[in-house]
């Protein structure tokens, strides 16, 4: 497996303007505007973790996957290639706005738009949150997980993660959102100590895009970004609660890209030598009540 982590998501957004504020005045990430006229939403070391951009549409453009190094990049972009996956290579001005040394573009089987990239280029200042935010645990990790939609060829995009890309099956979900529905599939995979980087699930969405999580160092982060939450009055999706497969303790707004976004802390880690995959049918040990 060639990919370690996560480490961006690309949006596309209507007005950069709702981007800045909720970025940092509920989530207490740094934004840094550039010249080009995209926003940079800063949460460690990296230049950005979030790169949002102007767009006719609000929604996840792409995610953004890490390679250790070009060696690994030209192997992985040979590997999907002989697969028969359609590349699309990006272009010296693509790979500084994206602030790497080169990357590649593809879909998976689903649809949801990736990329591929190594050798990120940043300043490495020092990440100052504009409301006191401790930090983002991200370090070996990435910028936290994805959850996409595969509404249609959920198998074969299953098969395609786990065998072309090499990434490995954490647990399975299989839940019924409203009484009386039949119950959907949303599957967990990973190429890191992270419980989880990338989540299917059986579910549409406009956006391209279920939703982002990002996790933060100290407990108490999570309490004082709910109470921003109430005070900017940021829609609900789900309350505070504990997650079964990664024990983050958590809840999740909208964004003004049309997805969720999941706020949490004190996910586990995991040795993957010695990993049990199993399926559960709730997704939280307590709370995660839909609206709050």
């Amino acid at each position: 497996m060639y990919i370690r982590e996560l480490g961006y998501v690309l949006v596309g957004s209507t007005d950069l303007g709702k981007w800045r504020q909720f970025a940092t005045e509920v989530l207490g990430l740094q934004a840094l505007e550039t010249k080009d006229g995209d926003l940079h939403l800063k949460m460690d070391g990296r230049q950005f973790r979030f790169l949002v951009r102007p767009a006719a549409d609000d929604g996840l453009i792409a995610s953004g996957w890490e390679v250790q190094d070009q060696i690994a990049f030209r192997k992985m972009r040979a590997h999907l290639a002989g697969q028969g996956v359609e590349i699309a290579d990006g272009d010296a001005e693509g790979a500084a706005l994206r602030h790497v040394q080169e990357f590649f573009g593809f879909r998976d089987p689903a649809g949801n738009a990736h990329e591929v990239y190594w050798g990120p280029i940043s300043d490495f200042a020092r990440f100052q949150s504009p409301l006191g935010v401790a930090g983002f645990v991200t370090e070996g990790m990435g910028l936290g997980h994805v959850v996409l939609p595969a509404m249609m060829g959920f198998d074969e995009t299953h098969t395609f993660w786990t065998e072309t890309v090499g990434f490995g099956l954490s647990d399975i979900l299989k839940i019924s959102m409203v009484p009386g529905m039949p119950p959907m599939r949303i599957q967990f995979y990973h190429c890191n100590p992270r419980q989880h980087s990338l989540a299917l699930a059986e579910m549409p969405s406009p956006a391209n895009c279920i939703h982002v999580m990002i996790e933060v160092k100290d407990f108490d982060d999570v309490g004082r970004a709910l109470d921003r939450v109430s005070q900017h009055q940021v829609p609900v999706v789900m309350g505070l609660g504990k997650h079964v497969n990664d024990e983050m303790i958590s809840f999740y707004i909208f964004t003004p890209g049309n997805f969720a976004l999941e706020y949490g802390w004190g996910g586990i880690t995991k040795d993957w030598t010695d990993h049990q995959v199993f399926e559960t049918t709730s997704t939280s040990h307590w709370g995660h009540r839909l609206g709050g």
